[in-house]
This record gives structure tokens, C-alpha cells and sequence, in this order.
């Protein structure tokens, strides 16, 4: 196996001074070949460099910076959500053992959710909110389910399937040579 050389710009004493100037080149307007005659190195090496290297560092500390933000926020919100959950497990554990039905209790979970999406969405946090605001359609998709006005189970229409399509096609052609049998599976198919 043969290996390229290694990249000088990354192994240059000067790197990080040349990785400033390569990633401000679009602000300044610098040129490939001026920061080229400073460093000594081909605008080829530079262009290779500031591909090959400097975009893959630069995702990896976007990442990194994506990451953290989402654990904080994340920490953030199981301390909310813990607090609102205690707050409220007594009162709303109350309510549904009381419930009457089932549908009384997908009711109550239902205006439950409505209240805690619209207390999020006072407080601008658009996870909660968007949390909720799923629960919130699954109850209703559920509720539509259970009395019987949206059916669960998908509807499936083979005649329009475009794999059903070159199948029929393929036996039809195929049997071209026996007409009463191609008749048969015609009238078949049609009824």
C-alpha cells in the first residue's frame, strides 16, 4: 500500500498563523498564491490542506460545541420536566383514577397536554413544546382511532403498485402466444 506524503502545512512550526490566514482568506480577498510566496508552500498544498484538513477540524469543533450545547440544554430541561412532574403527579394521578371510562382518561391526558404545550409555548421552550405537541396529536390520532373515525390499518391499492403494473405487463406478454389463456387471465384480472 502506498501512502501519500505527509501534509506540510499541518507538520509547519508557522501552522497556526497559515490556518488563520487560509480560513480568512474570503473576508480579506488573500490569494492562494500570495499566502503561497509567504509560506513556501504550492497553492495546491494550500487548497489540499484547507480541504482536506482544515474543514474536517473545523466540523469536528462545530460538533463538539453542537454536543455540549445539546447536553446542557438537555440537563436543563430533565431538572424542568422533573419539577412539573412532581408538581403535578398527585393532582393529575387523582384525576384519572377517577376517570369514569377509558375515553375519559385519554380525555384528561389529552387536556393535559393542550395545557402543559401551551405553558411551554409562553415560555418560548420550543423542545417541550414540540414534545408535547406530538403527544398531544397521538392522543387525538388515538382517540379518532378508538371511536371509530380514522382506521388504523393502512389501505393498500395493488392496481396502481408500479410493481403490480410490470408484472400484469410481463403476463400478458408472455402469454401472447396463447390467446385464450391471455383472454382468461384478462377477464380475471378485470373482475
Amino acid at each position: 500500500m502506498r501512502r501519500g506524503r505527509p501534509c506540510g502545512p499541518c507538520n509547519d512550526p508557522r501552522r497556526n498563523e497559515l490556518d488563520r490566514r487560509l480560513l480568512s482568506k474570503e473576508i480579506n480577498g488573500e490569494s492562494f498564491r500570495r499566502i503561497s510566496s509567504n509560506f513556501g508552500y504550492s497553492a495546491t498544498a494550500l487548497r489540499r490542506h484547507l480541504a482536506d484538513h482544515l474543514a474536517v477540524d473545523l466540523a469536528a469543533v462545530r460538533q463538539a460545541r453542537e454536543d455540549a450545547k445539546a447536553q446542557a440544554l438537555a440537563a436543563e430541561h430533565a431538572k424542568e420536566i422533573e419539577v412539573i412532574k412532581s408538581d403535578m403527579a398527585n393532582s393529575t394521578a387523582a384525576r384519572l383514577e377517577n376517570a369514569a371510562s377509558f375515553f375519559d382518561q385519554l380525555r384528561e391526558v389529552r387536556r393535559k397536554a393542550a395545557t402543559l404545550l401551551d405553558q411551554a409555548e409562553a415560555t418560548q421552550d420550543l423542545r417541550a413544546a414540540g414534545t408535547l405537541l406530538k403527544e398531544l396529536r397521538e392522543q387525538i390520532r388515538l382517540m379518532a382511532e378508538l371511536e371509530g373515525k380514522l382506521a388504523s390499518q393502512p389501505q393498500i391499492n395493488i392496481l396502481i403498485n408500479p410493481q403490480w403494473i410490470e408484472l400484469r405487463t410481463q403476463i400478458i406478454t408472455a402469454l401472447e402466444p396463447f390467446p385464450q389463456a391471455k383472454e382468461a387471465i384478462l377477464r380475471a384480472i378485470r373482475e
